[in-house]
């Protein structure tokens, strides 16, 4: 350091030799052992569908962002611009004009922005009582923002399957594509993940459960990154035989790659796994220690009716004795009993504690002699850290699934039976769990999700978000043919809208968009063609004027966050907010949008149940309070739009990832 300090002092031109020293200073501070890498500059993204204005931050739309401009004047369509520097040369391009049409706004991330969700498509396939999932074509850093305005310490799981930056130009930091010839490639992907990550850190429930699928090229950086950004947890690597024939290499064949488990120290949230017995194996103890004597408390009856378990008795006395194997009740059930065949007082694999959590693979069945005995028709067992069967494999159930049910090629998507498993270890005991995934890239995830709702009966709900990034080979093609992102037929070719959601889509519904049903089966033995009994809406991201916000006028536009924020039940009905309040007809929320009708507002809700979200839109603290407490607290009270935009300015790069409003 003592030479690099030597050489600043030599530097003539003053700013630019306290601007270098000051960051070797900031360097030296941050200097430590484990994982080091440059903390870049923040990104930007391009947001084609907003309004150019005095003042913004542009690019040319050829350009992609890398030459960056501020707009000084508009006049007649033309945009008189400011090149901006954003380091420490002196050097300085004049003025220049632009046609408005040749414009994109940017944004950096961190810079305060207020996102809206317009609604796409949706399908309804699920009935009232169920919820509905979202895909949400957006930037994932921007999606997080909005996601944690609505879901802070509310995701049960969340499984993202990011860019594995094999120096193949899969994927871009700020708008450039990231290659081997990057000496930053590495640096920059620990920079992109690390925003995303604390972001993510914050969506998770107490309990809640980190999945990261990644392979050889960033999988010691990434253990190092959550080894010092999730202290507090705990992570586990499971090696997932994906290619079992292996893709050769100089020296060895890789079969594999890897999925992160991520928990929290100290806590049991991993189900353990199923296996199917060949042949039932006898819940009732036998050999060593298998007497009632030795476990009284696992000596009680189970009850069966109509070759069913109906019910658990209790533990009887020391001195009852039943009369047998099988007792027949007053009601017509049986009673069983965990006695052998030579009458012997035994007892069962199950306390009473505990016996409740077994039940879905405990079975009565009938023995030689016409009894009812009991039965485990499954063996559970802590899940391995290594998968080899052949559900795993991402070629026949992730490549080829994907082109059975959108026509079009897809580079590496997961099999969605290893994703399903992944959900399923973590929510199996959830119920109602929500699952996040915010790299989206063919809709795996959700794909996963339906076929665990459809294996047990739950009503897990799934977010999906995914950007709509554009192929480089067709991105290049498209601007030679003069259309640019934003553009309705550059969009088309887009991942979300070219992938994405055609995947979701077709796959719910069983058939293409243009009717074909879709051929084969799933590995449960259900036909592609059934499709999935689950509702889905698909959003865009947009973003609105801070201003519009404040005076109200943005009420539609928010309409699907305050749905969100209310867990997606019911379908979704829009609003303008030109009335005095909106109350959904199925959806669990209510908005007061003008608060002298605050009493007949509050007449109102005592005709809905089922109401449990309270929008009040105000801007006096003191009413926003009264009207809280004369509501009660049956309801979860949220002052608009006071809460909105201080949550979107407060998350800026500073406070990102230490705990900003909600």
């Amino acid at each position: 350091m003592a030479k690099i300090e030597d050489l600043i002092a030599q530097i003539p031109d003053e700013r630019l030799r306290n601007g270098v020293a000051a960051e070797v200073k900031a360097l030296k501070k941050t200097k430590k052992f484990g994982l080091v890498f440059e903390e870049h500059l923040p990104e930007t993204v391009c947001l084609p569908l907003l309004t150019v204005k005095s003042g913004d931050l542009v690019a040319l739309k050829r350009e992609s962002g890398n030459q960056l401009w501020r707009v000084i004047s508009i006049r007649k369509n033309i945009a008189v611009c400011d090149v901006a520097v954003d380091d420490y040369s002196s050097h300085k391009e004049s003025n220049k004009e632009f046609p408005l049409t040749d414009l994109v706004i940017v944004r950096s991330f961190g810079d305060a922005i207020y996102p809206a969700l317009v609604s796409v498509d949706r399908i309804e396939r699920g009935g009232p009582d169920k919820p509905w999932h979202m895909l949400i074509n957006a930037d994932n850093f921007h999606a997080l923002q909005l996601l944690l305005y609505c879901y802070e310490g509310k995701v049960d799981v969340i499984y993202i399957d990011p860019p594995y930056n094999t120096g193949a130009r899969d994927w871009k930091y700020n708008n450039d594509y990231v290659d081997k010839t990057d000496s930053f490639r590495h640096s920059k992907w620990l920079s992109m993940m690390k925003k995303r990550l604390l972001l993510a850190k914050r969506l998770l429930k107490s309990d809640g459960v980190l999945i990261v699928a990644i392979d050889k090229n960033e999988l010691h950086h990434l253990l190092m990154l959550l080894e010092a950004d999730f202290p507090e947890y705990e992570a586990t690597n499971i090696s997932v035989v994906h290619n079992p024939r292996g893709n050769i290499t100089n020296n060895f064949a890789h079969t594999n790659e890897n999925l992160i488990f991520v928990t929290r120290r100290g806590l049991s949230v991993v189900a353990r796994t199923r296996r199917p017995n060949q042949q039932p194996r006898k819940l009732r103890r036998w050999g060593h220690n298998s007497l009632r004597t030795v476990r009284k408390t696992m000596f009680y009856p189970i009850y069966v009716k109509g070759g069913k378990i109906v019910r658990i008795g209790e533990q009887p006395k020391d001195d009852f004795h039943p009369a047998g194997r099988n007792v027949t009740t007053a009601n017509q059930e049986t009673e069983v009993w965990p006695i052998d065949q030579k009458g012997v007082e035994r007892r069962w694999n199950f306390g009473l504690d505990s016996i409740e959590d077994h039940l879905d693979r405990i079975v009565a069945l009938k023995i030689e002699n016409g009894d009812v005995d009991i039965f485990l028709d499954a063996e559970s067992s802590v899940p391995k850290t290594v998968w080899t069967d052949t559900w795993c494999e991402a070629g026949k159930h992730g490549a080829s699934l994907v082109k059975q049910i959108v026509g079009k090629e897809f580079p590496f998507p997961k099999s969605v039976y290893a994703v399903q498993r992944s959900i399923e270890l973590i929510t199996r005991d959830r119920g109602n769990a929500l699952v996040l995934d915010f790299f989206g890239g063919s809709g795996t995830s959700m794909h996963a999700t339906w076929l665990a709702n459809r294996s047990d009966g739950q009503n897990r709900r799934c977010i999906l978000v995914t950007n709509n990034e554009v192929r480089e080979t067709e991105h290049n093609r498209l601007l030679r043919d003069g259309l640019f992102p934003g553009d309705a037929k550059y969009e088309a070719f887009g991942v979300c809208e070219s992938i994405t959601w055609p995947r979701c889509r077709n796959a719910l519904n069983g058939a293409r968009e243009d009717g074909e049903l879709l051929t084969g089966k799933y590995l449960d033995d259900v036909k592609l063609s059934d499709g999935f009994s689950e509702n889905l809406e698909y959003f865009r991201l947009n973003f609105l004027d801070p201003s519009e916000v404040a005076r109200g006028d943005a009420f539609q536009a928010i309409g699907p966050i305050l749905w969100m924020m209310a867990g997606c039940q019911g379908k979704r009905e829009d609003s303008k907010g030109t009335q005095a309040w909106f109350i959904p007809k199925h959806a669990p929320f209510a908005v007061l949008i003008r608060e002298r009708e605050f009493r007949a507002f509050r007449e109102m809700l005592t005709e809905r149940k089922d109401m449990e979200w309270i929008f009040l839109v105000t801007d006096s603290e003191e009413n926003f309070g009264l009207m809280r407490r004369a509501l009660g607290h049956k309801f979860q009270c949220v002052q608009l739009y006071k809460s909105y935009l201080e949550n979107f300015r407060i998350n800026t790069s500073e406070a990102l990832g230490q705990g900003g409003a909600a």
